[in-house]
């Protein structure tokens, strides 16, 4: 059976409890430089870093490349050279060296970045991730940004820095870029290429002979330092001489394929290691990004762990295989890869490649269940892509679940868009390829209907899940926790379309059958209790809904204790139904509690933090307390600006916020100011027909009316229709 990890908002089971967190600070610089590959061994480039430091020093944006002779040639040390760079130049940077892959996943990499720089604590959210660490790195000056191996300039678009801030933006690609100055690279000097090779090879030659043979070999390879390195770390792990290897070069060698050559003999010694073979292949036909050794592992069935550790070893110590420092993470130079898939096509082994695609939909699908695993599963993204565009040639039955298995990182990051296109590019193939998994079908249909309805298509939305719970009701009957899934987002979807009634009534068959699966002290009957709490008062029964909602604290505290998330969530549920029943003093209490879990859990610097911070200031105005409600208030504000930066959305709903207490105030003027720049951020980011974009212009035009009074103020606040909480 397929795994659903498709939920709504209002039907979604919490993480596992994070730990002690430290103080997480968005403005802590980072060194992030994954590797220095030749280490001090680095030479012959002295001119070449003088003129990429000249040229970032004048402000200009740099691109390492080569020249128009050269381009196609790979193996010349770009990477190596903006390596080096970042390593000799980086106290010049006091706010940090950010690297970025060009050519693989930015959005998982900046993930990265922020738990590994301490921006942001590991247990939260991955859109907030994302967005802080983009937000850094198109804000911050003083810092140097390196993107590797550019291969669509317009790919970075979304990442590149805004006015004032001006870091050094350095970038090395196979060719020109446009907007940014060009520093050719050639290959090495004979003299520095003699050096390379003897540095790498670890060893001096012995004698006359050997000399003259190791500077054979440097002329042959052509002051390549890719063809160097990997000639030297052979040498250095076998025991046979500078004469040796040169009459093995000059047996294999062919003319203009210096680095072929280099890379054939590679492949024959990689035989002596069983396995790995296999490895390159795995790695040559998967993604660019440096791939797990989980992962490889499956991949390659490895069974035995010190088989495959030896055959990393060996690799890795010939320079065959790239070993990411403090990781467990594995890549090929993409020329080596380039090599190894023109010497083992995979055309030539269609069964192989249908078992790599079989291999690699196992090894994502048993991460689903574990909301803890999501980063292991987002930086495998590369590779996932890589295996599903295989799939469509050599395994189409397998190439719709690869494309389902697709939706869970954009799922997370709070992008339908892309949930959608996957979804609808899912439904297609599984048409297409005329698949027979009714369970997978069920899957598609119901996160499809959760994209829609994420983007406002509520209706479609309803038809989509229908189907879904059709064919689980066939395939499950009711008594079935996916089954129960798609009733409770039907239930969403009628509540959104005006049906509170319908959405009660599909709510509470979700709670029988979770209760009858899973008891009372659950995780999924929690959930359901809090949304018949959201839709028993959307048809006024107040009362009731705090004590569903009070049964789903008590169950969270009794699952997670009080310092976690969904106890948070459990403790800001039970203040807002206890705020609209009048009591806003005991509201406030219970806010407190929820924004001291969020403190405790993530720092003062979080959006969760900003949140409570907000919620404070409704039940504080909710008791008269409006100078306190617009200072907790400005406090998230402010922490929404040093987070996402003066153009968010988040942003502009905080400023907003201050404006209607502004007014309460009676500050007019300010809270027109403050109304103004909220209406100027959401028609920029948002469009001029979105929602809160005509509620800001709404609110700027009432301030504006003649005659504007400040609304009168009834202690207690007034009811207004719950919404399930997303």
């Amino acid at each position: 059976m397929t795994v659903d990890h498709s939920t709504n908002p209002t039907d979604r089971t919490p993480d596992t409890a994070p730990g002690a967190v430290a103080d997480y600070d968005p403005r802590r610089p980072v060194f992030s430089v994954p590797y220095r590959q030749l280490g001090d061994r680095f030479i012959g480039r002295e001119t070449t870093l003088d003129e990429v430091r000249q040229q970032l020093s004048a402000g200009r944006r740099t691109n390492i490349t080569q020249g128009a002779a050269l381009e196609g040639l790979a193996g010349l040390g770009k990477t190596q050279t903006a390596v080096e760079y970042a390593y000799r130049y980086r106290d010049e940077y006091p706010n940090g060296v950010i690297w970025l892959a060009a050519d693989g996943d930015l959005e998982t990499q900046l993930a990265e970045l922020a738990v590994k720089a301490g921006w942001i604590a590991p247990a939260s959210e991955r859109r907030y991730m994302i967005e802080i660490a983009r937000h850094r790195l198109r804000s911050v000056a003083d810092c140097l940004i390196v993107f590797d191996n550019v291969q669509d300039p317009a790919a970075l678009r979304d990442y590149l820095p805004e006015p004032p801030a001006a870091p050094h933006i350095l970038m090395t690609s196979g060719a020109e870029q446009p907007d940014s100055t060009a520093v050719f690279i050639d290959r090495l000097d004979p003299a520095a290429a003699l050096r390379l090779l003897i540095q790498t090879a670890d060893r001096e030659p012995d004698g006359e002979a050997e000399l003259d043979a190791a500077r054979e070999i440097a002329d042959t390879l052509d002051g390549l330092p890719l063809a160097l390195e990997l000639a030297g770390g052979h040498l250095a792990h076998s025991a046979m001489g500078f004469q040796h290897a040169l009459q093995r070069l000059r047996d294999d060698r062919r003319e203009g394929a210096d680095l072929d050559c280099v890379l054939r003999i590679g492949t024959a010694v990689c035989a002596e290691q069983p396995l790995l073979p296999a490895v390159l292949d795995v790695l040559a036909w998967s993604g660019p990004a440096a791939m797990g050794r989980d992962l490889l592992a499956a991949m390659v069935g490895a069974t035995d762990h010190a088989e495959l550790d030896a055959a990393l070893e060996f690799g890795t110590g010939r320079a065959i295989i790239r070993a990411l420092p403090e990781t467990n993470r594995y890549a090929l130079h993409p020329r080596v890869a380039q090599g190894h898939r023109e010497q083992s096509a995979i055309a030539d082994r269609p069964d192989w490649a249908a078992q790599q695609c079989a291999r690699v939909s196992a090894w994502f699908g048993a991460l689903l269940d574990d909301p803890q695993q999501l980063p292991r599963f987002e930086a495998e993204m590369d590779h996932l892509r890589a295996w599903h565009e295989h799939a469509v040639h050599f395994a189409p039955t397998l190439a719709t679940r690869l494309t389902w298995l697709r939706i869970y990182v954009p799922l997370n990051r709070g992008q339908p868009d892309e949930v959608r296109r996957l979804l609808e590019q899912g439904l297609a193939e599984y048409q297409q390829h005329g698949c027979d998994d009714q369970a997978l079908l069920a899957c598609l249909h119901h996160d499809l209907a959760f994209a829609l309805d994420a983007l406002g298509e509520t209706k479609r939305a309803q038809a989509q899940v229908q189907q879904a719970i059709a064919i689980r009701r066939g395939l499950f009957g009711d008594d079935h926790p996916d089954t129960a899934r798609s009733f409770a987002n039907s239930a969403d979807y009628a509540a959104t379309l005006g049906d509170q009634l319908r959405a009660l009534e599909l709510t509470e068959q979700t709670l029988a059958i979770r209760r009858g699966l899973h008891g009372d002290r659950h995780p999924d009957t929690a959930i359901s209790l809090n949304n018949i709490a959201t839709y028993t008062y959307n048809l006024g029964n107040q009362e009731h809904a705090l004590d569903m909602a009070s049964q789903a604290l008590a169950i969270h505290r009794d699952l997670y204790g009080e310092r976690h998330p969904a106890t948070a969530a459990s403790l800001a549920s039970v203040a807002y139904f206890t705020n609209a029943l009048g009591d806003s003093q005991r509201a406030l209490e219970l806010a407190g509690q929820a924004l001291a879990i969020h403190r405790a859990l993530f720092g003062d610097r979080h959006p969760d933090t900003a949140i409570g911070l907000n919620t404070m200031a409704t039940y504080s105005s909710a008791l008269g307390e409006q100078q306190r409600a617009l200072d907790l208030t400005q406090q998230g504000l402010a922490i929404y600006q040093e987070l996402f930066g003066l153009r968010h959305p988040a942003t502009a709903k905080a400023l907003q916020t201050t404006a209607g207490y502004l007014l309460k105030l009676g500050k007019t003027n300010e809270a027109y100011t403050q109304a103004q720049a909220a209406y100027d951020i959401f028609r920029q980011v948002l469009g001029t027909k979105h929602p809160q974009t005509l509620s800001a212009a709404q609110m700027l035009a009432r301030i504006k009316r003649p005659g504007f009074r400040i609304p009168s103020f009834k202690k207690g606040g007034t009811a207004k229709k719950a919404k399930p909480r997303k």
